[in-house]
């Protein structure tokens, strides 16, 4: 096998596990499990861009979908669905 085909191989697999967890991301319907599952089809972006060698492309992704959009979304999730009342 070489280079080009395993690289490939590689990049098939990573897309293909983008579009599970993306489908995975809209079918779940608790709000609390879509971010965790939203913030794997994150990671698996990450590795998309990884293995299509955009490796800045792929640090901002980390920012964003691990960092980013749990911190702004978990609160709003407490404080909607009834966590928030003292």
């Amino acid at each position: 096998m070489t280079a080009t085909t395993l690289t490939t191989v590689l990049q098939a697999m990573a897309l293909t596990l983008v579009g599970v967890l993306a489908v995975g991301t809209v079918l779940v319907r608790d709000p609390l499990r879509q971010v965790v599952v939203f913030s794997l089809f994150g990671l698996s972006l990450v590795i998309a861009f990884a293995t299509l060698m955009a490796p800045d492309v792929a640090i901002a992704e980390v920012a964003v979908s691990s960092i980013g959009v749990p911190m702004v979304l978990l609160p709003v999730i407490y404080l909607t669905h009834g966590g928030g009342k003292g």
